[in-house]
Formats: C-alpha cells, structure tokens, sequence
C-alpha cells in the first residue's frame, strides 16, 4: 500500500490509497490534456496577435519599459471580439488624501458572449506620471484633473479587457513589433531617476543616460529599451544589441538596472 504524507499547517497527515496505484493516471487522458493545453495555448497566441494587430503605435504608450494600451486602442481590441462594459452606480468615485490630492476610481462589468467579469481601476494624481518627481511634485493646482480621471478609465477598460483576454497580458515590446506594431514610435516615460528629472522630451534634459555607453537619452528611447531589451540604450546600443555586438549580460550585472514592473495594467503601481 502507498502512502502520501500531506501538511496541513505544521501537522503532517498520512493519506492512503486504498487501490493501491497512487499517482497511476490514465495514459490516454493524460495524452488528452496535453493536447487540450496546446490548443490552449495556440488559441491565446492567436487572440493576442488578432488584438494587437487591430492597434497602431499611435494607440501604445511605453511607460517604465512597459507596453500601455490607451483607450482608443483598448476600444479598436473590444468592438473586435464583441466586448462590451458598464460603468457601476456610483461610479466613477473621488477620494481626497490628506495633502489634497484626489484619486480617481472606477469599477466596470465586461461581458463577452456568456462571460461576465468585474474590475476596478484607479489613478492618483500624486502619482509620478502626473505631479513629477518627489523633490519636484506639482501642486493639485498645476495637474490636469481630467487627465487623471480618464487614465483611471482607461486603467479599468484594460483591466477589464485583459482579464477577459487573457491573451493580451504579459506584453512587451519585442511581442508588439513581431505582430506589426512599432513601438519604437510610440510616446514614452520611464521612471527612472536622471540627475536632472526633466521631461520635456529632450536627452539632454531627462538627466538618463546609456548603460552601455553613457551617451544621454530621451524619456521615451529609455522607456523603449527597457521594454525590449531590459536596460536604458541609446540608438546606437540597441542596433549593436540587434547585431549581437553587445552583451547584455554583462549589463545586468550592474547594481543599477532598470526597476521592475507589473503587467502592463497599472504602470503607475508603486509610483505614488
């Protein structure tokens, strides 16, 4: 007779199998999940590439390295697979911190066919993207409320629209340019500490630098490159990368890499 020793807790349980054949599965059933999780795994691939070719760069946004849909896009991927929402009571509400500072929530049903899920997003205007850096924040006076709200829409539409497509989390930048969708065009911010924190765009005022060689960058090459190759590379690097005339494992040994990120959902997470 076989036995299996369980934990529950800190107490070990002795479970015995009366048949004794433990662990003896079926040989065809086996062969039959496997071959249903293939199908699984060729059906996600295949809503992934259907939805991310119904986008353009224009509707990506590379934040901290990470592909971010923007509404307009998350609309194109949703009229595509017949997916449709409703904003809850009550919704969207507004929450004042002790400095003044509001957050935006919303929560949303999504439903596709039979399938009904729930999700709620969120966005702060204390948070980087909208008030800046700490030792620079912007008072509530100098944000663009608007803007924060619709991003906590837009944050529950992708929320919403990934939970119910699985297929579309987890993206990165290398996934968006195999199906035909140039990233490297699209708008982008990284988190990372420069010395000078400026964002107006130009390299020579984000106060980022090349890991590899030191040469200054934009905002949106930094946040490009982390996306696809995990570190801030000027142009010149990337194309050495491409060629395999860089080692990028060399830089990942350097204590000051690229922080990490979620999903693609909440881009802002921890940012607060």
């Amino acid at each position: 007779m076989n036995e299996l020793m369980q934990y529950e807790g800190q107490m070990p349980a002795v479970v015995r199998d009366e048949q004794d054949a433990l662990l003896n599965m079926d040989y065809d059933n086996v062969l039959a999940l496997a071959e249903r999780a293939d199908k699984m795994v060729d059906a996600l691939n295949k809503i992934m590439k259907a939805a991310v070719r119904v986008t353009t760069k224009k509707d990506w946004v590379m934040i901290g390295g990470v592909p971010y849909l923007q509404e307009p896009g998350a609309t194109k991927v949703a009229r595509l697979f017949g997916i449709t929402w409703r904003i809850h009571d009550g919704y969207p509400k507004q929450e004042i911190d002790g400095e003044g500072y509001p957050t935006y929530i919303y929560r949303m049903t999504f439903r596709m066919g039979a399938q009904e899920i729930e999700a709620e997003g969120m966005r702060s205007a204390k948070d980087e993207f909208f008030a800046g850096k700490k030792d620079k924040r912007k008072s509530v006076d100098e944000i663009d409320l608007a803007d924060v709200k619709r991003a906590a829409f837009t944050n529950c539409l992708n929320r919403g629209i990934k939970a119910i497509l699985p297929g579309l989390r987890n993206l990165d930048a290398a996934s968006l340019e195999d199906c035909g969708v140039p990233v490297s065009g699209s708008s982008g911010y990284t988190f990372k500490t420069g010395s000078q924190g400026g964002n107006t765009g130009k390299a020579e005022d984000s106060g980022l630098v090349c890991e590899a060689c030191g040469a200054k960058i934009s905002q949106k090459v930094a946040s490009y490159a982390q996306g696809k190759y995990g570190h801030m590379l000027c142009m010149n690097c990337q194309k050495k990368a491409d060629r395999g005339e860089l080692d990028l494992e060399a830089l990942d040994d350097q204590p000051d890499g690229p922080p990490p990120h979620g999903d693609g959902d909440d881009p802002y997470e921890g940012r607060r």
